[in-house]
């Protein structure tokens, strides 16, 4: 059988991979229609995490532009050009080497156009002047230009070897003295910055502000933000003292409009179809109906989910080899299943796999039994309480694939010995899921039955919960309960009949307020609560009083309350 293994290569970078799929086209015709109607100078950032498609958004605002007559477009991959000194010299050499090309640039640039290139030639050249420039707002920045090979290492920039010297010192009056026409643009879209080491990508950032700052210039950015704002914070507290220094103001000061690449969950369908459609029949027979599943369960991740799909293309070519390609042996849809539960929900997946009985139970489980569920104890109460919480999982045990899977003890057994005997579960191999949580809920055990029923709610209303009902054995719980508390917006503290008189909670409160001074809390009052012995940290902030009970008017002010809150953070 043909296995065919999908490269992780956006939209428009090999012909394998033409289809948009994430709905992004959308968003590039308006982003594209921005570049060409604004005059400029101006920022765009395409903000997203790793494998998100910053990348094939980018090159989908390309093409939008690609026929445009009076736009120039630049595409830029500042990893490319990590290792020189002052990335801003090969930025501008690209610049150059597009206006040069550009087939209508003499007719629509005219002679501002040949003395946009010369100016930008006296920059990317300039040689040896070295001088300090101060712009507010800013790290000071060092322009300093080296001679050197520019775009490509085997061609000069230009036929001309004997540009004046001189006209360096007059480069950023000279470009500012350019008078494109009001119609015309030059889109420069930069690949890559969060690949590059954050001096590098911030030394860029800063060389784009002071040179290239020019009217008819939009710029379009392409960044994991975190990266940038995290190292400035660690930067500016290591060597400057400033210990609250927020990076995200940095970015700012650079980008006028930040776009945050949407979530994909609600499109993983059509993706998987496209991944899908070089792959044999019988697979995508089998894949269809849990990829999707699978998809949002990895945080619906383009390239997590291109990495999964090679990986169990891999399991499932192995087993059929050792088998002699024979039938009869562990049908993919089993190897999708087990790593995916593996991979997101470990706890999960040990007790499904070491508990036939819980397996078959689970199958036969319909959403009204998962409250009574968790509130028991033990490994059923630990999957119930996932189910209750976690709207992925119970989009996956709910596909036909993972009904079989679950019932099927023989099949489920083998796909998790030949994964583990072949040691093909491996964190390396697979993308880390970044999961973000509405809130993070608190409470005491004696508190579980209202808990529980505020968690069904908040759960059917579509708010994602980190419910801590129960950590499995063995799992260090301080570190996955500050990872979840990390990972969360808000967090719901629950107060009950004992909860003031618990010894050191009232410090741990504090504790956690100091150090994510960011998050909402918001105190609920559960049955019992004594409003006298309140924590100050909590009679400060305006409770949410279920005394009397967990009431629908309630719930719909909490679910209310918590979506403002992860719209604005």
């Amino acid at each position: 059988m043909k296995i065919s293994l999908i490269a992780d290569q956006a939209i428009g970078e090999t012909q394998r991979r033409d289809f948009d799929g994430l709905g992004f086209d959308a968003y590039a015709r308006i982003l594209a229609a921005a570049a060409t109607d604004t005059r400029g100078p101006f920022t765009m950032g395409v903000f997203g995490e790793w494998g998100t498609g910053k990348t094939s958004l980018m090159r989908l605002v390309e093409r939008q532009l690609a026929e445009e007559e009076n736009v120039v477009t630049v595409w830029f991959n500042a990893w490319r050009y990590e290792q020189e000194e002052h990335p801003i010299v090969p930025l501008v050499g690209t610049i150059v080497q597009a206006l040069e090309k550009h087939k209508n640039f003499k007719q629509r640039f005219g002679a501002a156009g040949q003395k946009l290139i010369r100016s930008l030639r006296a920059v990317a050249y300039g040689f040896s002047a070295k001088a300090k420039v101060q712009v507010p707002g800013f790290a000071e920045f060092e322009a300093s230009f080296v001679a050197k090979d520019m775009i490509e290492r085997d061609a000069s920039l230009t036929p001309d070897p004997l540009l004046d010297r001189s006209l360096y010192f007059g480069a950023f009056s000279s470009l500012d003295g350019v008078e494109l026409g009001r119609d015309v643009r030059v889109v420069v879209l930069i690949d890559d910055l969060d690949r590059c080491f954050p001096d590098k990508a911030i030394r860029l950032l800063e060389s784009i502000k002071l040179v290239l700052a020019q009217p008819g210039f939009i710029f379009v950015l392409g960044v994991a933000r975190k990266v940038i704002e995290g190292y400035l914070q660690h930067r500016y507290a290591s060597e400057y003292g400033i210990a609250d220094f927020k990076g995200e103001l940095y970015l700012d000061k650079i980008v006028q409009l930040p776009f945050h690449i949407p979530p994909s969950t609600d499109r993983m369908d059509e993706f998987c179809r496209g991944l899908l459609a070089d792959q044999p029949g019988e697979l995508v027979a089998e894949l269809q109906p849990v990829l999707p599943a699978v998809a949002d369960a990895l945080g619906g991740n383009p390239r997590a989910v291109i990495r999964f799909i090679n990986n169990i293309l891999i399991d499932f070519a192995i087993g059929r080899g050792l088998a002699n390609g024979q039938a009869g042996g562990i049908p993919i849809r089993f190897f999708a299943v087990s790593r995916c539960l593996e991979h997101r929900w470990p706890e999960v997946f040990a007790a499904l796999t070491a508990f036939d009985e819980l397996a078959a139970n689970v199958a036969r489980w319909t959403p009204d039994m998962y409250a009574a569920k968790a509130d028991g104890s033990g490994a059923e109460a630990l999957l119930a309480t996932k189910l209750l919480s976690e709207p992925e999982l119970r989009q996956l045990l709910a596909s036909p694939p993972a009904r079989d899977w679950l019932t099927d003890h023989a099949l489920r057994h083998a796909s998790v010995s030949f994964l583990i005997a072949r040691q093909r579960f491996s964190r390396l191999d697979t993308s880390e899921v970044i999961v973000r949580y509405d809130a993070y809920i608190a409470f005491s055990d004696e508190n579980r039955p209202e808990v529980i029923q505020i968690v069904q709610a908040l759960s059917d209303a579509g708010i994602r919960v980190f419910f801590d009902g129960h950590t499995a054995p063995g799992e260090r719980w301080q570190e996955i309960l500050d990872d979840k508390l990390d990972a969360s917006n808000s967090l719901l503290y629950c107060v009950g009949r004992t909860t003031n008189h618990i010894a050191g909670q009232a410090g741990e409160l504090a504790d956690f307020l100091r150090e994510r001074p960011e998050m909402a809390v918001i105190p609920v009052l559960l049955p019992g609560a004594d409003t006298k012995d309140l924590p100050a940290l909590v009679r400060a902030r305006q409770w949410l009083d279920f005394r009397t009970g967990v009431t629908a008017e309630g719930m719909d002010t909490l679910v209310s309350t918590l979506r403002s809150k992860s719209r604005r953070a």
